[in-house]
């Protein structure tokens, strides 16, 4: 198992938002992360715009902005208090 901080940007007309998360898991980080950002507003592999390299959710566009790997003690301290950072 690998523990993770992942972060997801939203663009809404001129604004940009930023989430970022925690996450572990035993498979390929960067296909969670995209599942995630897919998720993210309910969009399918349908709605994703290779141009802008991420989900359409109606004006919304939803990226996957790459996780970092973490040790596993930062990650049971930090999943202790919160999962959305």
């Amino acid at each position: 198992m690998k523990y993770y901080i992942g972060k997801i940007e939203e663009i809404n007309g001129g604004m940009e938002y930023y989430d970022k998360f925690l996450f572990s898991t035993k498979g390929n980080a960067d296909k969670y992360m995209d599942k995630v950002a897919r998720d993210w507003r309910g969009c399918t592999k349908n709605d994703w715009d290779e141009e802008q390299g991420g989900y359409w959710s109606d004006c919304t566009i939803v990226r996957d902005c790459g996780c970092r790997e973490i040790p596993k003690e930062d990650y049971d301290v930090l999943a202790k208090y919160l999962a959305v950072l």
